[in-house]
């Protein structure tokens, strides 16, 4: 009976080895990197507001009835330029002329607008066009030298057109 239970044992030790150096059954190498659902995740990002433009308006003389005055608000000037602007969100578009010269102003009268009223842009990432104009009269002219003067900056505001502007 002992050498039965010697064989018994042995049998057994024998099959622990066999079983210990042959390890659990490899997967192809496929299989190892298959996607699991429980992995999936969202990604998000928080994007602000971006608002793109450059322009410059120049002003010609022009007659003065051409802009409604008279002759007694002589010299007056007229220009515009065609704005594009790009932005990812719609927008509403406000424009003022920095007077900030005090006594240097050469423009003392000025009449800034969007030409139709309109300053709304849809603001779907792609470039859209409105046109400001700029009026001035009785205008300081000895105030520069003959030529290209820079007389004033104008400020454009964006906000968008689900905000009100604050009192």
């Amino acid at each position: 009976m002992k050498n039965a239970y010697r064989v018994i044992l042995i049998g057994l030790a024998v099959l622990g080895v066999v079983y210990a150096s042959a390890g659990p059954e490899k997967k192809a190498e496929e299989e190892k990197y298959e996607p699991n659902d429980n992995c999936k995740f969202p990604a998000s990002m928080k994007v602000g507001h971006f608002v793109q433009f450059k322009r410059g308006i120049k002003l010609a003389q022009v007659d003065c009835k051409s802009i409604g005055r008279d002759g007694g608000d002589f010299p007056c000037y007229k220009g515009y330029d065609v704005i594009e602007v790009r932005t990812n969100f719609p927008a509403i578009l406000n424009a003022s002329l920095d007077k900030s010269g005090g006594d240097e102003d050469m423009l003392k009268e000025v009449n800034l607008y969007w030409e139709n009223g309109v300053n709304t842009i849809k603001g779907t990432g792609g470039w859209e066009k409105m046109k400001l104009c700029l009026e001035a009269w009785d205008v300081d002219l000895y105030k520069s030298t003959p030529g290209t003067a820079k007389v004033h900056e104008i400020t454009i505001g964006v906000r968008p057109k689900d905000t009100q502007l604050e009192d």
